[in-house]
Formats: structure tokens, C-alpha cells, sequence
């Protein structure tokens, strides 16, 4: 089951990042140097489904986004599989621009 601490790697054909998010109880909250990752999530079985929007909370030119916009709301769906889960999705501001994550867990 999605819960605990991750880290995440995640990439679109423009750009890789990476951050940390913790899921629990159909909760998604992380970050990373730039930005604050605040969402949801369903799982059935090993399939999540969720939505997650990324809020900028520090203006760094060093730590772009990898959609090159600032706020994006990112519908994903994957799979979890013991202490991972990879997922990819899209952003409604970018709907042709594709979005993978792998997630890793840190801690329960």
C-alpha cells in the first residue's frame, strides 16, 4: 500500500527533478527546494490513480519546473510494487506534455 515517505524522480521531455512526497490515508504532501506537492490518491490493489498539484513556494532560477510553468495540476495513474511505484500522467495547463515519476520509499 502507498504510504510513507518517498523520494520522487520525476521528468518531462523538457526537464528531471526530484523531491520528497509522503502519502497517507489517500493524502499527498512533499516538496522539493522550489515547490510544494499537494494531493490525492486512490489505490486498488497495486493501481493508483491521483491528482497532484505542484505550488511554488520559493522563487529559484536554479530549481525550474519541469513544465517550465510555475502551477500545474498533474493527473497520474501507476503501480505500486513493494517499496516503489511508478506513475505518469499529464498536467491540465499541458496536456501533450507527458509526465513519469518513480517513487522510493524512504520510511513507513
Amino acid at each position: 500500500m502507498l504510504q510513507g515517505l518517498y523520494k520522487v524522480e520525476f521528468e518531462t521531455p523538457r526537464r528531471k527533478a526530484v523531491g520528497i512526497i509522503f502519502a497517507s490515508d489517500g493524502q499527498l504532501h512533499g516538496g522539493s527546494s522550489a515547490f510544494a506537492y499537494i494531493g490525492s490518491y486512490d489505490q486498488k490493489g497495486n493501481t493508483i490513480t491521483g491528482t497532484v498539484k505542484s505550488v511554488p513556494h520559493t522563487d529559484d532560477p536554479n530549481h525550474p519546473s519541469v513544465f517550465g510553468v510555475s502551477r500545474v495540476r498533474i493527473d497520474f495513474h501507476g503501480v505500486e510494487k513493494g517499496d516503489y511505484a511508478s506513475i505518469e500522467g499529464t498536467a491540465a495547463e499541458f496536456p501533450s506534455l507527458g509526465f513519469r515519476a518513480l517513487l522510493t520509499r524512504i520510511r513507513d
